[in-house]
């Protein structure tokens, strides 16, 4: 159960972080309720991702983290290969 919690929380994480993109668009409404909006979606989806890790735990972390930095590498070598070109 805790880890069907946190993996539902690390998805809600990211659905979050994706709204953040679409409110400016969505809304029509001042500057000031987009803002408010997207700093409220933005805590959500910070402390989602960090209860969601806590609730995982470290090897669940550590996949991420392998993941995160082979694709990253591989960014890094694309790019590096488009610059000598």
């Amino acid at each position: 159960m805790k880890r069907l919690f946190g993996l539902f929380l690390f998805w809600m994480s990211w659905i979050l972080w994706a709204l953040i993109l679409v409110v400016p668009f969505m809304l029509d409404s001042d500057v000031e309720t987009i803002a408010v909006v997207t700093t409220a979606l933005l805590l959500a989806a910070e402390i989602s991702f960090i209860v969601s890790l806590l609730l995982l735990g470290k090897p669940f972390y550590l996949a991420m983290k392998k993941r995160a930095n082979i694709l990253w590498y591989k960014i890094r070598v694309k790019n590096r290969s488009t610059e000598h070109e």
